[in-house]
């Protein structure tokens, strides 16, 4: 008999095995609300949300970077947890929509 894991994102069963995986997935809300915060403050992607953003020159409202802060913690800690095929497709998906850029030179496959 086949044994079933639970997925810790979207808490189905999965036969796959742990991996080591971000404590969440790309949030689709999330990286919305900060496509909407850039067109408003007319900036781009990069300068709110990038390696060399300064959050300083920026002047973000207290509420706003802690909310940047904790999305961020949350997509960069990485623990050894169960992930079902369907959260890896759908975040590979939503990491080549919001962090690949057509200049710089990244590729991350799954093969699955």
């Amino acid at each position: 008999m086949k044994k079933f894991n639970t997925c810790s994102w979207c808490h189905k069963p999965t036969d796959l095995p742990e991996i080591f995986a971000a404590e969440v997935p790309i949030l689709q809300w999330m990286e919305d609300k900060i496509d909407k915060y850039c067109k408003e403050n007319n900036i781009s992607r990069k300068e709110l949300w990038g390696d060399s953003s300064d959050w300083n020159e920026l002047e973000i409202d207290e509420e706003w970077e802690m909310e940047l802060l904790t999305y961020d913690e949350l997509v960069a800690t990485i623990k050894r947890k169960v992930i079902c095929r369907e959260c890896l497709i759908h975040d590979n998906k939503l990491f080549k929509k919001y962090y690949v850029f057509p200049d710089e030179d990244q590729d991350i496959e799954f093969e699955i």
